[in-house]
C-alpha cells in the first residue's frame, strides 16, 4: 500500500532538511506523482510555499528524486601492480547517449542508510561484493546536483580493490543491470585521463577530484 504522500520517506527526509535550514513550508501540494512498480515513490513534481530563514518566499516548484550514492572503485591487479578506474558504461534517457560513469543508485525509501545502497549498487552494476569495512567516505556530506530545482543530494564513496589477473580480465568486458530498471550495463577499466576524456557527466569529474583529495590526505 503506498504511503499518504506526506509520510514518503523521501518527502519527509526533504521536509527535515528544510526545517534544519530554517525554512518553513506553509503548504505542499504535489502536481504529479510517479512510482515504481512495488509502489513506493519515485518522483514528484509538488508546489511548495515556503518562506526562507530570512523571511522570503522561495521558488515555488520542486522535482522530489530523493538522494542518491556513488562509489569511485579502484581495482589494482594484485599480479601486476597495474590500478585503473571500474566504471560503467550504458545508455541514458537524458541524452539518448552512451554515458560513462561510476556505479550509483537512488536511496529511495532507504534514506538513511547511503553506505548499504552504495555497497549493493556496487554489487549489482559491477558483480563485485566488498564490506562494510572496504569503502569509505570521500566527502562528510552529501552534494547537492541542482538545489535549485531538486532535492537530490548524492553521497559520494570510495574504495580499493584488489583482485588477480583472472578477475581483472573480467572487469574489463562484463554486462550487468537490474533487467526490473531496463540497465545494460557495460564495465570497462580505466585511468584517469582516459576517463575524463570520454566522460560527459559532472558526476564522473567531482568523483575523480573527491578520490584524488581523499588519497592526498
Amino acid at each position: 500500500m503506498n504511503n499518504p504522500f506526506e509520510n514518503e520517506p523521501k518527502i519527509l527526509a526533504w521536509k527535515r532538511l528544510v526545517a534544519e535550514s530554517g525554512s518553513v513550508i506553509r503548504s505542499l501540494n504535489p502536481i504529479a506523482v510517479l512510482r515504481k512498480n512495488n509502489g513506493d515513490l519515485l518522483f514528484a513534481l509538488v508546489d511548495a510555499a515556503i518562506v526562507s530563514a530570512n523571511g522570503h518566499p522561495l521558488p515555488r516548484y520542486l522535482f522530489v528524486r530523493g538522494d542518491a550514492c556513488l562509489i569511485v572503485p579502484l581495482i589494482r591487479n594484485r599480479d601486476t601492480s597495474e590500478e585503473k578506474f571500474l566504471m560503467i558504461r550504458q545508455y541514458r534517457i537524458g541524452s539518448g547517449g552512451l554515458s560513462l560513469e561510476f556505479p550509483a543508485g537512488m536511496l529511495d525509501n532507504e534514506v538513511a542508510a547511503p553506505r548499504k545502497v552504495a555497497l549493493r549498487e556496487l554489487a549489482e552494476e559491477t558483480g563485485l561484493t566488498v564490506g562494510d569495512s572496504e569503502i569509505f567516505p570521500l566527502c562528510n556530506k552529501k552534494l547537492f546536483s541542482s538545489v535549485g530545482a531538486s532535492d537530490e543530494g548524492i553521497y559520494y564513496f570510495g574504495c580499493r580493490i584488489e583482485v588477480d589477473t583472472a578477475a581483472w580480465q573480467i572487469l574489463c568486458d562484463d554486462i550487468h543491470g537490474n533487467p526490473d530498471e531496463d540497465e545494460k550495463i557495460s564495465l570497462v577499466l580505466l585511468t584517469r585521463s582516459e576517463a575524463e576524456a570520454e566522460a560527459t557527466s559532472l558526476q564522473v569529474f567531482l568523483g575523480f577530484h573527491l578520490f584524488e583529495a581523499h588519497r592526498l590526505k
